[in-house]
């Protein structure tokens, strides 16, 4: 019995460690100032995900979104947008500009050609309360 235990234990942390370095990582980046009302642009890398996978920003401004696809997994050759009626191929190890403008607060989600990735905008009013919300951020990628 206690080896079915010690077993069944022994399965469990290496699950845990699996997911925990493998599983999806959720990231945000509030778009920086724009001169203004200008576009606000985004770097998103794609490879088994997004990253950042939300993005703050301000309603009513237009958004620039620079999809880096670094990998070539078929999953990610495509983001969709509906809301914006956006269905744009992403190129392989290059930048892909992805533009639009959400005119109302609210969250804007985006996938992958087969809905496995996912992510989303979120368009608030004022850049103070994109800001307020804004999680821990990370390193700009080039």
């Amino acid at each position: 019995m206690l080896d079915i235990v010690v077993i069944v234990v022994g399965v469990g942390l290496i699950v845990g460690e699996v997911w925990f370095f493998l599983g999806p990582k959720t990231r945000t980046r509030e778009a920086p100032p724009a001169q203004g009302g200008g576009v606000q642009e985004i770097q998103i890398r794609v490879r088994g995900g997004y990253d950042p996978a939300t993005v703050f920003v301000e309603a009513g401004r237009p958004v620039r979104l620079l999809f880096f696809r670094d990998e070539t997994a078929e999953c990610s050759e495509r983001v969709v947008f509906d809301e914006f009626g956006i269905d744009q191929e992403l190129t392989a190890f290059d930048t892909t500009p992805v533009s639009f403008t959400p005119k109302d607060p609210g969250d804007y989600p985006f996938f992958c050609g087969k809905r496995i990735l996912k992510g989303h905008v979120v368009a608030q009013v004022g850049r103070e309360a994109a800001r307020q919300n804004l999680g821990r951020g990370h390193a700009k990628h080039g």
